[in-house]
């Protein structure tokens, strides 16, 4: 039922329009009555009606007036001005007051019940509007954290890829320029340890989130092995410097938070501040490779700190490049042995930890896996993390790299492939026109260079002599069928010179088409 506020100084016309509604439109109104202005603004904001009919003229707070108080505060209420004279002043003012409509006394049956349906008609398409809305807004709630996990992800297996991340970021409504990454370790020394984690994971998971997201307006990602990653931005106008303290200062409050509610030891791993996503995901990798669970010194370590002690990066970037170079080319002697070397520094530099080698390797593999644009990172920390001696360690990473080539060598030989049938039914459907390797090879988008070989490759003959076999077999058809001419046979199976087409038959099948075709007519057993 809706409600309806009857606004009139003379009861006699209040009572006479609630028994016309109550007749024309039973069971639909509960309705409310005000004797001037300044009642109708009292009963509206007690009762808040769907609907008022206002008279213009009353004692004290005129209509309009009462009718300008309602709809500042109340502007979803639909009112209907009523006045014993058209006068056109009142129109004005009142529809400028957001007034719906008008009725003239008295008001007839037909006025009275044209305007209501169409008051009733919006109300309903507004309640339906926000229903609509409501629903969206709880599965938008639901997909919020889903997106916020699969955004953590991407940064964490660097995958960034802009037109997914832009989508991401949006849905999440975040503007972010500048930020770091956190990265928690949680304790696993002892098999006993370990099993008690698994236990209260996904409740560590949520306290984290809580304690974090009000203060830090940080992105949290999942738990990923004995792992949760924070994806934090920087506040603007904060220096380096300071914002790194205030890092530490925060690694050292969710340490104590974690240990005191869950009595689970925690590290924490702090990367440096970064521009945009991609250097979210790069700060992400500085955090894991920093973030020691067995560390004698600090719990809490910041990137920065680590790299200004020991006076240079663990690995440069251009170590990393090369050996991305290699794994690209598919050559798994060279990546072997510049991973070798790059995993003998880490051993040298990370003699007293292993946990940081681990993490340090992890990060290495993970900027590999973003390169190759492999979807294997989220199995790859898991398997690596699990690992506790420096030997498996460096045979499982082997393993690894030794799986991206194959990987990378199937995708190739399955594109190549791909590439090839399409080329092959292109030839298949075009032989008999005028067809060439230069148009065969832009319909697949490759260089006839580089087409021509792998053409060859694939077919095991040369374009020409794949369209030539193609040509003759379907002449040696056509003749055996004895329905045309060997001058009608040439043209329609792409070649436009007979003679041409007689020195190429005959260089095929070591005799001329008409030879061919006597040859035929003599096995004929008629």
């Amino acid at each position: 039922m809706f409600s309806l506020l009857i606004a009139d100084d003379e009861a006699l016309e209040r009572e006479g329009l609630e028994l016309m509604i109550r007749h024309i439109l039973p069971d639909t109104f509960i309705f409310l009555h005000a004797e001037n202005g300044r009642k109708a603004i009292q009963i509206t904001e007690e009762q808040r009606p769907d609907f008022i009919f206002m008279d213009i003229k009353m004692p004290g707070i005129q209509g309009l007036e009462a009718v300008r108080q309602i709809s500042a505060k109340f502007p979803s209420i639909k009112i209907v001005m009523i006045t014993a004279h058209d006068y056109f002043s009142y129109a004005k003012e009142g529809l400028a007051l957001g007034v719906r409509d008008y009725l003239l006394k008295p008001a007839r049956r037909e006025e009275v019940l044209d305007v209501l349906k169409l008051l009733i008609a919006e109300k309903e398409e507004e309640k339906r509007l926000r229903n609509e809305q409501l629903e969206l807004q709880e599965k938008l709630s639901q997909l919020v954290p889903l997106a916020e996990n699969e955004l953590s992800l991407m940064l964490m297996l660097e995958s960034v890829q802009e037109m997914e991340l832009s989508q991401l970021a949006g849905l999440l409504n975040l503007r972010w320029y500048k930020g770091y990454a956190a990265v928690l370790s949680f304790a696993r020394h002892s098999k006993k340890e370990w099993e008690d984690f698994q236990l209260v994971k996904r409740e560590i998971y949520e306290a984290v989130k809580h304690f974090t997201k009000p203060n830090l307006s940080c992105l949290a990602g999942p738990i990923v092995g004995h792992q949760m990653a924070l994806f934090i931005p920087l506040p603007p106008g904060r220096p380096g410097y300071s914002q790194r303290v205030i890092s530490l200062d925060w690694g050292e409050r969710i340490r104590g938070f974690v240990e005191e509610r869950f009595q689970i030891s925690l590290s924490v791993g702090i990367g440096s501040v970064r521009e945009g996503w991609d250097g979210m995901s790069r700060s992400y990798r500085e955090a894991v490779r920093v973030c020691s669970d067995d560390n004698e010194l600090l719990s809490v370590r910041h990137y920065d700190d680590i790299t200004q002690s020991s006076g240079q990066t663990i690995i440069s970037l251009d170590d990393e490049k090369k050996l991305l170079d290699a794994l690209l080319r598919h050559n798994k002697q060279e990546t072997a042995e510049r991973f070798g070397s790059l995993y003998t520094i880490l051993e040298e530099t990370e003699s007293s930890s292993f946990a940081t080698l681990r993490g340090e390797v992890i990060g290495l593999l993970l900027f590999l896996c973003r390169g190759i644009q492999s979807s294997d990172g989220a199995e790859l920390i898991t398997s690596l993390s699990a690992l506790e001696d420096s030997e498996t360690l460096r045979t499982r990473a082997m393993s690894w790299l030794d799986s991206f080539i194959d990987g990378l060598k199937e995708e190739r030989e399955q594109s190549r492939s791909h590439v090839m049938q399409r080329a092959l039914l292109y030839i298949d459907k075009k032989y008999k026109e005028d067809i060439s390797m230069e148009q065969s090879a832009e319909y697949v988008n490759l260089s006839p260079h580089y087409f021509s070989k792998l053409f060859k490759q694939h077919a095991g003959e040369t374009f020409i002599d794949y369209v030539t076999r193609l040509r003759i077999n379907e002449a040696k058809r056509l003749i055996m069928e004895e329905r045309l001419s060997l001058k009608e046979i040439c043209y329609e199976v792409g070649y436009k010179d007979p003679n041409y087409f007689s020195r190429v038959f005959k260089k095929a099948t070591s005799m001329t088409p008409s030879e061919y075709r006597q040859h035929i007519e003599r096995q004929s057993p008629c």
